[in-house]
């Protein structure tokens, strides 16, 4: 319990920290085709200070393998509602496609 509590306090500087960070400019689409590349490529976010520090606390490897669970928890009770509320099978997939998308704006993925 006390590595939470030491996780929790740091994110909490960390997002006290980030106040102080300047936004990056969104980047421009190029009119050419888009290339593929390999890697995270995820933009940087209001959270993205607080995933590098939860990285280096925790080492790449661990976080990681915390994110992955909280995603998988998150697509579970994404599920549920969905059951619950006769949500339609595309519908649902929908949802969890919206919240990758806006996790990866907020700067949970970097």
């Amino acid at each position: 319990m006390p590595s939470v509590l030491r996780l929790l306090c740091l994110a909490l500087l960390v997002a006290a920290c980030s106040a102080f960070v300047a936004p990056v400019p969104a980047a421009r689409a190029s009119p050419r085709a888009a290339v593929v590349r390999m890697g995270n490529d995820a933009p940087d976010g209001p959270f993205t200070p607080i995933v590098l520090a939860g990285k280096v606390v925790l080492g790449e490897k661990t976080f990681n393998k915390v994110r992955g669970k909280a995603i998988s928890i998150h697509s579970q009770l994404i599920t549920e509602f969905s059951e619950d509320y006769g949500v339609p099978r595309e519908m649902r997939g929908a949802l969890i496609k919206k919240a990758k998308t806006t996790g990866a704006r907020l700067g949970f993925l970097s």
